[in-house]
Parts: structure tokens; sequence; C-alpha cells
């Protein structure tokens, strides 16, 4: 909230190419809630972004050359909410841990167990898949960015977000997501890279696909069966 109201016209300025910033000044507007929205926006621009926002490159571009002294605002309440969210994350598995430990115990039908026993799978595959992505994102990842060297959003990754655990499952998680992209899509943000994208090897296409949709998976069976069980009265 200090930035929103102190330092975000400072940084605003920075940005005089980027058409997503001014455009999303624009839209949000001025108040409270919307300055903070426009300080998320800078922020995904410096670290972690989202897929429409590559359709302003230059926004990248400039978001590249971001002072030092304006970048730190940006950054402390981004590392604050990734602590939080993994706090929560790690509370949420000791809740659940503790919920499946007291249903377990209780007498149960076919059905219950059943369900218990599908959602328990549910979690390993979806444990597994990150485990997996883990993995390649440290022993695969320089081999799958040398086969999208003209990508600019790679080499972007790869300068901005850096070699950390967050860092590399980050750079993992963006090519994951443009092996799926469509041409259209990326002539219009990352035109470079198509013919890298169609020349990527069939064997590594399916290394960082697979993983990515086995936890895709899980996480939607998980919820799904969780909540039509407890609507129904099943596993409540």
């Amino acid at each position: 909230m200090f930035t929103a109201c102190f330092r975000l016209e400072q940084m605003e300025d920075h940005f005089i190419a980027s058409h997503l910033v001014s455009i999303n000044r624009k839209i949000v507007g001025n108040g409270p809630l919307g300055r903070v929205n426009r300080v998320r926006l800078i922020g995904a621009l410096t670290g972690r972004f989202t897929l429409f926002q590559m359709l302003d490159p230059y926004a990248f571009m400039e978001a590249e050359i971001f002072p030092e002294h304006l970048k730190k605002w940006v950054k402390i309440p981004g590392c604050i909410m990734r602590i939080a969210l993994a706090g929560a994350a790690l509370l949420t598995l000791w809740f659940s841990f503790e919920w499946l430990c007291t249903t377990v115990s209780k007498p149960a039908n076919d059905l219950k167990m059943l369900c218990i026993a599908i959602l328990i799978t549910c979690f390993v595959l979806g444990l597994l898949a990150v485990l997996v992505r883990v993995y390649i994102s440290f022993f695969k990842l320089d081999e799958l960015e040398s086969l999208l060297n003209n990508s600019y959003f790679v080499a972007r990754n790869r300068r901005v977000m850096g070699s950390s655990l967050y860092g590399r499952y980050c750079r993992l998680s963006h090519i994951s997501t443009m092996l799926l992209l469509d041409d259209d899509f990326l002539s219009k943000s990352d035109p470079y890279a198509m013919d890298d994208i169609a020349r990527f090897p069939l064997s590594l296409r399916r290394l960082v696909n697979i993983p990515n949709r086995m936890l895709a998976y899980s996480v939607v069976g998980f919820c799904v069966l969780f909540l039509c069980g407890n609507l129904f009265g099943i596993i409540g």
C-alpha cells in the first residue's frame, strides 16, 4: 500500500513505450485498489507474468532496465506474498493430513473409503508431478532453453528470474506454456520463437507436458471429488 501511494507515479513514468501500463492506469483508476493493481502489474513485468501480458513485449524490455532503487519496492511485497502463500499451502497440507487421519480412524463404508483412496491418489500424483518438474528445472532446463534461443521471453526469464528454485520453476512453467500456444498468439507476442517451437523435439515436449498435465488433472480431480464428496455427504 505504501508503494501504491508514494512510489507508483515514479515507477510508471519509467514505462514510456508500454501500452499495457498506460491502459491499465486508465482502466483500474486511481482508487486504493486500482493503485494496488497498477503496482501488481509492474511487479509482474519485473518478475513472473501472465499470458496476456506477453502481448506487450516492449513493457518487458523497459522493465529489464527498471531502476534498482524502484525495483525493491515491487520485489519486497512479492516476496512477502510468496511466503504467505507458501505458509498457507503448508497449513492446508497439515489440516488435510489431520482431517485424513480423523476420517480414516472412524468407521466408514466402502464408498467413503474408495473416495478417500482416490483423494490420496490424486494428492500423491500431484506431489510426484511437482517433484518431477523440480527435477527437470534443475537438470534439464538448460537443454530446453538452448532449443529456444530465439525466444525473447525465454532469454528474459533466464536474466530476470535467476537460478533459484522459484526462478527455475517459473522458467520451466513458461516453456511448458509456450509449447501449448497457437501460432497466432506467438506471432503477436514472441514471433522469433515460432521456428524454435516448431523444431522442438517430441521427446522433450512430452517430458515438459506430461508432468504439467498430471499436476493439472490431479488438482482438478482432487478438488472436484472433495467438493462433491462433501456436497453429497460421502466424506463429510
